[in-house]
């Protein structure tokens, strides 16, 4: 039987009756009730020591025993039990009289609908602390080891905070002429080096904590105690030591064994999650299998399996119990077809199989077989017993294939079409008919685009854009929305099209005109509003969108800085010289500008150095799981940071849930943005003023 639902309860009621009503609503919510039913505080005693408890459930009152007593015993236990109270019908507990008790919630006897949902979100809440206590114990274990191979080490490693020493092993304590690590925690790392380094070694540090050294190496001259001078490489790399975050200091034994360099390729190689091949190792191998394909010399084929539904997964199980059903998925696959051809984690939930001297019959069988793989197993999770299935899409390696990118980019494609037709199954990508459908879609999109541009078909959707600085007056960013036959469209579904046929330039003005009008408006009305609106590469290479702009804003008489242009960071990027000359044309009108999606190139202030704004939007995929990951948290604190020394205001715009708001309070962003504050609406009534 699963345990999948089983709920273990112990309920505490004078009348059997009232107790039954209870569990006969969890029963009828889906969960397998396991009830422990105790009067007093000495039968309520024996059952915590004696039985694995989830949630409690204790009437208010009883002739000799109440709830309040009941907090007491679970304290003195030393148990992690959620208690609930119930109350008589019509006297629900205030939840400031509740906490105070102890309890974590009270519900009336008569809320039988409440009841389940207070119940689930205890559960969700106790196996939270549970995994939480238990990742606690896995990270002190890990350091622990972690800081046993530190101090066995033949390098000599530091770990330095805010310029000074908070740990070195022997090797480095000897190498400097030190004693023990009491002699130097706490001693600035310039101390280490000769004073002819200390101005590059400063250089360093400065920029390595912005983000700005793209070689995290340093040579350096090292000061022995003693005087003497000798020369030395440091490796510097993020971590943390006891929580809290530092940088690593390698200076590498030349003459380390040929067994550690021999381990050390073999992790170069590796996926630490998955113990598969990693991505890097999988590109250097499919590159050479594709260069040899060119020449005639090889053929095969690639595989592209993704996990369907891996997002509820995450939602049902959380973060550490999708990474176990991913590393549960791995190690069946390395088992049942590893020896077939090179298998790896290509990112996320994403496998790719590499398959040579196979011809497209072999592929597709292999792919069913993987298909059915997944399907079949059952991973155990959380005391939770999860299953999943794939999509996978093929192609094949041969003397057209012309570079690896084009080549994962199809196999991708086959596995978003098996994915779009119901996921669990396989798909050959087949550039021909794939291009030919995807310029009919073009140019069916492109008939309906220019009808909507002509009927005006496009509306408008605002989302509010909440300062934290407390900035006077209302801020949206400009949504846009098309209508066919009635029904709504997403953007994502007619700007590509757009983009491709060269309309999505006519859609930026349609935005901008409607939005100029909605200003004009809210100016009329004395309220202070400013929108944000996104431009397009469409606009960039238009001669005449600034121009236009200017024209628009004198005869509709509003003000500029009102308005604020946005590019994504990587279409400015990409046009980098059109992107600056449209800024600086827009900040000449005094119009406003930022950048979106903003954090995910490989050096992360790059675009910064080049282009003059005033926001920076961050993409959402640096804030996706803040709440539940410091390395995100304190890189969001980075930008944000970073953009307040450059007097710009970062925006967070991915506040989801509570706990990610509470989060970005105390970060330093300027701005947050998202579902949870408001869902995008026609209407402009969010009120700034709360």
């Amino acid at each position: 039987m699963s345990n999948e639902k089983l709920l273990r309860v112990l309920t505490i009621f004078d009348s059997s009756e009232e107790a039954e009503v209870l569990i006969n609503i969890l029963r009828k919510a889906g969960y397998i009730v396991r009830d422990i039913r105790v009067e007093d505080d000495e039968d309520m005693e024996t059952a915590i020591e004696e039985n694995p408890l989830d949630i409690i459930l204790a009437k208010q009152t009883l002739p000799v025993f109440n709830a309040k007593q009941a907090v007491k015993l679970i304290v003195a236990s030393g148990r992690d039990i959620p208690l609930i109270i119930i109350t008589p019908k019509l006297q629900e507990a205030s939840a400031l009289e509740v906490l105070n008790m102890g309890a974590r919630d009270a519900v009336a006897s008569d809320q039988g609908e409440r009841l389940k949902f207070v119940v689930q979100r205890e559960l969700q809440n106790l196996q939270d602390r549970r995994s939480s206590r238990q990742n606690e114990k896995l990270l002190h274990e890990t350091e622990k080891q972690t800081r046993n191979l530190i101090d066995s080490s033949r390098d000599a490693i530091a770990y330095v905070h805010d310029g000074a020493h908070i740990y070195a092993n022997e090797a480095y304590l000897k190498m400097f002429g030190y004693a023990d690590l009491d002699d130097i925690e706490g001693m600035p790392i310039l101390d280490m080096v000769s004073n002819d380094h200390h101005a590059k070694l400063k250089e360093f540090l400065r920029g390595y904590a912005k983000g700005q050294i793209t070689d995290d190496t340093l040579d350096l001259v090292g000061q022995h105690t003693e005087g003497k001078t000798f020369s030395i490489t440091m490796e510097f790399s993020n971590a943390s030591m006891e929580g809290e975050s530092c940088s690593q200091i390698i200076i590498r034994d030349q003459a380390q064994s040929k067994e550690l360099e021999k381990q050390l390729n073999v992790l170069s190689k590796q996926d630490l999650l998955t113990g598969l091949y990693n991505h890097t190792y999988f590109i250097e191998q499919a590159d050479k299998v594709i260069s040899r394909a060119v020449d005639g010399q090889a053929k095969g084929s690639l595989l592209y399996i993704t996990l369907d539904n891996y997002d509820e997964i995450k939602t049902n199980v959380g973060i550490s119990g999708r990474d176990h059903l991913l590393t549960d998925v791995a190690t069946l696959l390395k088992e049942k077809v590893g020896k077939l051809g090179l298998l790896a984690r290509f990112e996320g939930a994403v496998f790719t199989l590499l398959l040579n001297n196979s011809d497209q019959a072999q592929a597709e069988k292999i792919a069913g077989g993987i298909c059915k793989l997944i399907r079949d197993h059952i991973s155990e999770v959380n005391n939770k017993s999860i299953t999943t299935s794939s999509s996978i899409g093929i192609t094949t390696i041969n003397e057209t294939t012309s570079n690896l990118q084009d080549c994962l980019a199809r196999a991708e494609k086959g596995a978003q079409a098996a994915e779009k037709a119901g996921g669990d199954q396989f798909s050959i990508f087949n550039p021909a008919i794939e291009d030919l459908a995807e310029k009919e879609q073009h140019l069916t999109w492109a008939a309906k685009i220019k009808v909507a541009l002509k009927e005006n078909k496009f509306y408008l959707l605002y989302q509010p854009v909440v300062s934290l600085r407390g900035e006077t007056g209302a801020h949206y960013e400009v949504m846009v929305r098309m209508t066919d036959d009635g029904k709504n469209v997403s953007p994502g579904e007619f700007l590509p099209a757009a983009e491709k046929m060269g309309l999505i330039h006519y859609i930026d003005r349609w935005v901008i005109a409607h939005t100029f009008m909605r200003l004009s408006e809210q100016m009329k009305h004395g309220t202070n509003t400013r929108f944000f609106i996104k431009l397009s590469s469409g606009s960039l290479t238009d001669h005449e969108f600034l121009p236009w702009v200017t024209e628009r804003l004198k005869s509709l008489r509003i003000d500029a800085d009102s308005i604020v242009f946005t590019l994504k960071e990587a279409t400015a990027l990409n046009y980098l010289k059109q992107a600056k000359a449209t800024f600086q044309g827009l900040r000449s009108i005094n119009c406003r500008v930022g950048l979106e999606n903003f954090g995910t190139e490989q050096n992360v202030f790059q675009s910064l150095k080049h282009l003059d704004v005033n926001y920076i939007k961050i993409d959402s995929s640096l804030g996706s799981d803040i709440k539940d990951s410091a390395e995100q948290q304190a890189g969001l604190k980075e930008i944000a940071d970073e953009a307040n020394e450059k007097n710009i205001m970062a925006i967070a715009a991915f506040v989801e849930d509570a706990n990610s708001m509470a989060m970005l309070w105390q970060s330093s962003v300027a701005f947050i943005q998202g579902n949870f504050l408001q869902e995008p609406a026609k209407e402009l009534k969010y009120n700034f003023d709360e």
